[in-house]
């Protein structure tokens, strides 16, 4: 299996009792061909090697339709390999897995603006809690569990979302702390 003019893909030393291939390996050879005779892919080592364990891939494929080894002709570095067989796990090695790179966690500007919504939800809560406590007394304890109730889904679901886990994270903060200090109050002389 080799790559040819056009992104089109070769299965060379084809015999007549070979059977068709099937059609959706038939559109993924192509597909894959298409992607690795672009001049503008596979530049950088991630993408390189994702084109040749694509390919290799494709080329078990091929040996396992075919029922007898494939060579496998790199399209990056040009090398020939015999492919037997679909890579088993066991096969893969360490080089060949491709592990996503968790993106960086920008701390600089996340934190500052956890600390604004934090400072902003416990004044917030301070100010609402005091109104309620010298208007009703202590229904500020029931109202300010349901004001949690009621924002802990919509944290919980921010948690993940790159620029709002900041302020579900200064608000989570904020509360907590504007409920100790409340408390606090409450306990104290």
């Amino acid at each position: 299996m080799r790559l040819a003019e056009g992104g089109e893909v070769e299965i060379g030393g084809r015999r007549p009792d070979d059977p068709e291939l099937p059609p959706d390996l038939v559109v993924a050879l192509r597909e894959w061909g298409e992607v690795a005779s672009r001049p503008d892919i596979a530049r950088g080592p991630d993408e390189q090697e994702l084109v040749r364990r694509r390919g290799r891939q494709l080329a078990g494929r091929c040996a396992e339709a075919l029922g007898r080894p494939v060579d496998f002709h790199d399209p990056v570095t040009g090398r020939v390999e015999i492919v037997s067989g679909r890579l088993t796990p066991q096969r893969i090695t360490v080089a060949q897995r491709a592990t996503p790179r968790p993106e960086p966690v920008p701390w600089a500007t996340g934190l500052p603006i956890a600390a604004f919504f934090g400072v902003v939800a416990a004044a917030v809560v301070v100010v609402l809690s005091t109104a309620v406590d010298a208007a009703f007394g202590l229904l500020w304890i029931p109202a300010n569990v349901l004001i949690g109730a009621g924002l802990a889904p919509s944290l919980w679901l921010l948690r993940r979302v790159p620029l709002w886990r900041w302020v579900a994270l200064g608000v989570a903060v904020g509360v907590v702390v504007a409920w100790v200090c409340l408390l606090a109050n409450l306990l104290g002389p």
